[in-house]
């Protein structure tokens, strides 16, 4: 009879804060003129992010030792100044708050549910003498705030039998003006014509790389959808990542392309720049 050891991993040692910057503001203050009231100081979310996780370990209960495990380490949002916030702020802070988190909650759920899987099936197997390595899926996640738009990384690793363990790594975008998931084209005044520029420049980017002669025939079609895989966003530029299995076999690895904030200005636009922080001169 199978024993299942429940596991709560330890609250990630500091959560990584993010800011939203106020504006600007003199360092000395103007003198006041009689019968005006100083200007109120609008105060914004002071978003963060806790760990959402959740953990289990698998065995059957006759001395054999480990038999499958999984860990996922997901990210929840918070704001710590969301009581103090004015009502418009906080308003909008909490249904950020309350869109991000259950989605994040669904992915959890559902991992939790891939991974009892996962033990189950490990289980049967030694039921049935097969002698193997202890099967595993593990899901961590990262977060970088770039303006209004939070880009989250998840980095799954998985063993359940065969030659080899697969790895993969996925995106999530959030919009916290409007309070969604939003596709990375969004981004743009005119999402369209940035997928087609930036694949322009992903394509000659990635045919200039040592590993071009390992790609998949298909690997031109798979690089104009660049939107539809894993995008992030970050202080300098936008990365594209292709796990193993997206443009060529294993063995050739995963493929990470980058473009500056510099090479996108123009298919991003302004406003789109100025929704991720930055503001080019």
């Amino acid at each position: 009879m199978i024993s299942m050891k429940k596991q709560v991993p330890a609250l990630l040692a500091a959560c990584l804060c993010f800011f939203c910057a106020c504006g600007s503001q003199a360092n000395v203050p103007p003198p006041k003129q009689q019968g005006v009231e100083a200007a109120e100081v609008w105060e914004q979310a002071e978003y963060s992010f806790v760990p959402l996780a959740a953990a289990d370990s698998f065995t059957a209960g006759d001395g054999c030792g480990e038999l499958a495990w999984y860990n996922y380490q997901f990210l929840a949002l918070s704001a710590a100044n969301l009581d103090s916030l004015p009502p418009i702020e906080k308003q909008v802070a909490e249904r950020n708050i309350e869109s991000f988190n259950k989605r994040m909650d669904a992915l959890l759920e559902d991992s939790v549910t891939l991974g009892s899987q996962i033990g189950a099936d490990a289980l049967r197997a030694h039921e049935q003498g097969s002698a193997a390595s202890p099967c595993y899926d593990e899901t961590v996640a990262s977060a970088y705030l770039a303006g209004h738009i939070i880009s989250i990384r998840l980095e799954n690793s998985s063993f359940t039998g065969g030659a080899h363990p697969n790895s993969y790594t996925s995106s999530l975008l959030f919009d916290l003006r409007s309070g969604q998931f939003i596709d990375p084209a969004q981004i743009a005044e005119s999402p369209e014509s940035f997928r087609m520029g930036a694949a322009e420049l992903l394509l000659a980017q990635a045919e200039a790389l040592d590993v071009r002669e390992s790609f998949f025939p298909e690997y031109a079609e798979t690089i104009a959808h660049w939107n539809e895989g894993t995008v992030l966003f970050d202080g300098t530029g936008m990365e594209v990542f292709f796990s193993c299995f997206e443009l060529g076999p294993y063995t050739m690895g995963p493929v990470a392309l980058r473009l500056d904030y510099t090479e996108i200005a123009e298919l991003v636009g302004k406003n789109g720049l100025a929704r991720l922080g930055v503001y080019l001169e």
